[in-house]
C-alpha cells in the first residue's frame, strides 16, 4: 500500500512541475512596435513604396515576413520584419544572424553603433548569432 501511495505521489509531482513551465510573452503589435520607436526617437519615420514595388521585399526572408518596413531612425534605416510567431521570426533571426524582438526580426543593423544601441534599448531587442 505505501508503494502505491509513493508510485501516485511521483507521478503528481512530476505532472505539476512539468506543467508549470511558463508561456512565451505575447507578440508585439505593429501598433505597440511604432509606439515603442517613437518612444526612442519621436522623428522616426516608415519610408513607402509605391504601388509596384515595396521597399522590403519579404520574399527573400526565410521564413518569409508577413510584412516588411523600412523605418528611418536616428537618420539611419533598417528593416522592420513582422512575423505572425515567434517561432518564425526566430528562424529568421538566425538566417541573417540579426536582431530579434519576440515576433519581430530588424535587418541592416549590425554594424551600425547607434542602430544597435536603439533597438537593444528601446526595441529590447536581442542579436542573434
Amino acid at each position: 500500500m505505501k508503494l502505491i501511495k509513493l508510485f501516485f505521489y511521483i507521478i503528481t509531482a512530476n505532472t505539476l512541475f512539468i506543467g508549470c513551465e511558463e508561456p512565451p510573452p505575447p507578440n508585439i503589435s505593429q501598433q505597440a512596435m511604432i509606439g515603442m520607436a517613437r518612444g526612442g526617437d519621436p522623428e522616426m519615420h516608415i519610408l513607402v513604396g509605391n504601388l509596384t514595388a515595396a521597399l522590403v521585399d519579404c520574399k527573400k526572408y526565410r521564413p518569409k515576413c508577413k510584412i516588411g518596413y523600412r523605418v528611418v531612425i536616428k537618420k539611419l534605416s533598417l528593416d522592420a520584419l513582422y512575423y505572425e510567431t515567434q517561432e518564425d521570426a526566430l528562424a529568421s533571426a538566425n538566417h541573417i544572424q540579426q536582431y530579434l524582438s519576440r515576433n519581430w526580426v530588424f535587418d541592416n543593423v549590425v554594424g551600425e553603433p547607434i542602430l544597435e544601441r536603439f533597438v537593444v534599448k528601446h526595441l529590447f531587442a536581442k542579436r542573434i548569432k
